[in-house]
């Protein structure tokens, strides 16, 4: 049965085909020349099929890079060392993949023109794992949790994007040492 409840059922196919061709198509010809209509095209679904799922060639993409909601399973069983390691490591494995560096100048701009886009980005996939840094004697673990996501996405977007020549496991290693001393903080806080 489809979301609504009325009508045929969704084909999960369609989905699985179109999320992939939006990421061949990213790397192949970059965020410029990707349109809905040549999605719809190589993929051999509607174009008002692929309307219906995603209101925009951003909303698509986003999908398309990230999922519909943020993979937590790295986080499960880690103390908050663990919780930090996975985000600079997922930070930077995020923006080395080649369908997210091509994509992220054009999702910059889309970001920054639609508010209801940015808020669904950062409340859904910021949310649930800063939730995952807080504890019952640290709820309030969520504002530094944020910072240390905002510190990590932000090195890696910008070594991605512009010092490239600088994007090494040593800077990360770097990263994440600067990083850790944190966890330590937040674990000896009375």
């Amino acid at each position: 049965m489809n979301a609504t409840g009325t009508g045929r059922p969704r084909d999960p196919r369609i989905d699985t085909d179109v999320l992939a061709v939006t990421r061949a198509m990213l790397v192949e010809s970059g965020w410029d020349q990707l349109s809905m209509r040549a999605i719809a095209t190589r993929s051999g679904v509607s174009r008002a099929s692929i309307t219906r799922r995603w209101p925009s060639k951003a909303h698509l993409v986003l999908d398309a890079i990230l999922g519909a909601t943020p993979d937590l399973t790295p986080f499960e069983g880690t103390d908050r060392e663990g919780w930090i390691r996975w985000v600079v490591t997922g930070s930077a494995e995020l923006f080395s993949r080649p369908e997210v560096r091509a994509a992220t100048p054009g999702l910059l701009a889309a970001i920054r023109d639609h508010d209801d886009l940015r808020t669904a980005l950062w409340r859904g996939f910021s949310g649930p794992s800063t939730q995952l840094f807080e504890s019952e004697e640290d709820p309030a673990g969520s504002s530094t949790a944020t910072a240390v996501l905002v510190l990590a996405a932000g090195a890696a977007l910008f070594t991605s994007l512009i010092a490239v020549e600088d994007d090494t496991p040593e800077l990360r290693a770097k990263i994440l040492e600067l990083l850790m001393p944190v966890a330590r903080s937040e674990r000896e806080k009375p």
